[in-house]
């Protein structure tokens, strides 16, 4: 079963093993406080490990845990409160008053929430400095590099985001399908276009967006979708196959990665812990295919990878586009 499942992917410098590890050892990573509304904390990540080591890098996994409060909630709770303490002595509460109830009523009203708790694994590939985060919500990448900038100090990161990925891959799937099945063109290099296609267009401002999608057919001989492409039409999100690493996915618009799929491999036998070797095994082949479907897009795209060093204090994250 494929674990990378979705990527957003940064160019990070992380700490060594050895000592991220015990950064994270030395963390709090217990369950969210009865007063608690949110709690992020990094957990064992695969093997009973917090840094899951496989062969080209490591595997860290995010805890997060959230208090389901139903909008307004507090503010009812609070209104019900004041209104019988007012009753009682006849005089309006003070402004004093109401800010220490509404604290009171918080901290009850959380302490009878109920807790969702969901989890966000990320993997890192060392030689190439690739960090994917297995999420489709930038949200998620947030909360994941602010909790393990606050435990192992600066982190430095970009963001992979290249700006002509839209019209990149228009221009590309149009030269595919003009050119036809018997042309040598590769217009995606190493990279196959399947069955999936989202555009959008949009003529003027105020108009609505139009929106049409095509799924079951191949785009390599679908000339009515060239003719949405030649009429104005952008590519939003498509499907990718990328046969080196016996996978698929599709790519959006803004170099994110969904629906990631490795097609099922068997492993060579290992005397020893079979659950632990087969995951270090399958980490390492999804991590590397997709070290090299990035590499790919990058040099399909002209997108020059940052070189990232070791930083002061207050240097700021960067986000540049090609």
């Amino acid at each position: 079963m494929t674990m990378i499942k979705n990527a957003i992917v940064l160019k990070a410098l992380l700490p060594d093993v050895a000592l991220l590890r015990q950064q994270l050892e030395a963390a709090e990573n217990g369950e969210i406080a009865d007063t608690e509304f949110r709690r992020d904390a990094f957990v064992e990540a695969a093997a009973g490990e917090m840094v899951a080591e496989f062969p080209s890098g490591f595997a860290l996994c995010l805890r997060c845990q959230e208090k389901t409060i139903p909008s307004g909630a507090i503010g009812e709770a609070v209104f019900k409160r004041a209104t019988e303490i007012e009753e009682e002595r006849g005089e309006p509460l003070t402004t004093e008053e109401h800010d220490t109830l509404y604290a009171d009523v918080a901290v009850e009203v959380c302490k009878q929430a109920f807790v969702k708790t969901r989890y966000v694994q990320a993997f890192y590939h060392i030689e190439s400095e690739f960090l994917f985060v297995n999420a489709t919500s930038p949200g998620d990448v947030k909360r994941f590099m602010n909790t393990l900038i606050k435990l192992a100090g600066k982190v430095q990161t970009v963001t992979i985001h290249i700006s002509a990925v839209k019209n990149g891959v228009t221009s590309r799937l149009q030269r595919l399908i003009a050119a036809g099945s018997a042309s040598e063109d590769l217009p995606f290099g190493r990279l196959e276009a399947d069955d999936m296609a989202r555009l959008r267009r949009k003529m003027a401002p105020g108009e609505p967006v139009e929106v049409v999608t095509y799924k079951g057919t191949w785009l390599a001989s679908n000339d009515e979708l060239l003719h949405q492409l030649e009429d104005g039409f952008e590519v939003e999100e498509i499907g990718l196959t990328f046969p080196p690493a016996a996978m698929s996915f599709r790519l959006t618009h803004q170099f994110r990665f969904k629906s990631i799929d490795f097609a099922a491999v068997e492993l060579e036998d290992y005397d020893g812990d079979d659950g632990a070797h087969d995951w270090r095994m399958n980490a390492m082949r999804e991590v590397e295919g997709m070290v090299a479907v990035v590499q790919e897009l990058c040099e399909l795209m002209d997108y020059e990878q940052p070189v990232l060093e070791a930083v002061a204090d207050d240097e700021d994250e960067q986000e540049p586009s090609a």
